[in-house]
Parts: structure tokens; sequence; C-alpha cells
């Protein structure tokens, strides 16, 4: 133990692989008995995706469509499209523009429905929808309110 704070003293900070390097041989030698291991508990394993694949991190989102694909503030919408995820937490936020929707809920893989906001600006402006996967966004028609 001494002698590691010395060399790290001497030396300035060590690399995570010297680190690793340094732990190994210490288990080797007896000097501990941690097993320590390379792997990541924040990122999910082949086999954790298998066992629960609706929130695959590899999948990103695609939108294949909105209805009504012209709406104006305040309307319900309903975006269609691929790997949304199966579970509330697989889906994060969805915005118009730069504004939060109302509210949303995720119906399915492929399906979400959604409240426009009802302070929105007439024209064209993205929806855009963000999951575990990635984010995607298609442009849609905000009409003026009659």
């Amino acid at each position: 133990m001494r002698l590691t704070i010395l060399l790290v003293i001497m030396m300035g900070p060590l690399s995570v692989l010297d680190y690793v390097w340094m732990t190994e041989a210490k288990a080797q030698s007896g000097l501990t008995s941690q097993k320590t291991t390379t792997e990541s508990p924040l990122v999910p394993s082949e086999a954790t995706i298998k066992a629960d694949p609706v929130c695959d991190p590899s999948r990103r989102p695609k939108i294949k469509k909105i209805e009504p694909d012209e709406f104006q503030a305040g309307a319900k919408v309903v975006i269609i499209g691929e790997d949304f995820g199966q579970k509330k937490e697989c889906l994060h936020s969805v915005t118009f523009g730069y504004e939060n929707a109302k509210d949303f809920t995720l119906k399915g893989n492929e399906r979400i429905e959604a409240t426009a906001p009802d302070n929105l600006s007439t024209g064209m402006i993205f929806v855009n929808v963000e999951t575990g996967g990635g984010s995607v966004r298609s442009a849609v028609l905000v009409k003026k309110k009659e």
C-alpha cells in the first residue's frame, strides 16, 4: 500500500489500465480478496438486452407519420413509427418545436399519443421524440386557430 502511494506521488496520476494492472497484481499476490471486474453496471450487456428488449438502447426510433399532419395548437396527435419501446420508461420526451408536449402516452412500440402545447406558433415545426435509443423528428404544419 505504501509503495503504491509512493509510486502515485512519484509518477503522477495513474491511467485506468495501470490501476487495473496493479489491482490484479495485488489479487494474484494474495494481498486482497476482492474480485475486480472491467464490466460496467451502467452499460447493458447483451444478455440484459435479450432479456428486456423493449428498452434496447441500440434501436434508434423512427417516425413513419403523424396524424393529423396539420393541426392547431392544443390538438391531440398520434405519432406512428418504430422502436419507441414498450415501457413508459423507454420514452423520455415528446416536443413540438422547442415546447414540451402537454402530455404524451406510449401506446406500444409503434404508437405515441400526445397533446400539442397551447402556445405553438403557426407554420412548419418539428415534432421530436426521444427514447433510450436516440431521437427522431418529423415536420408538421401548425394551423392558425379558428
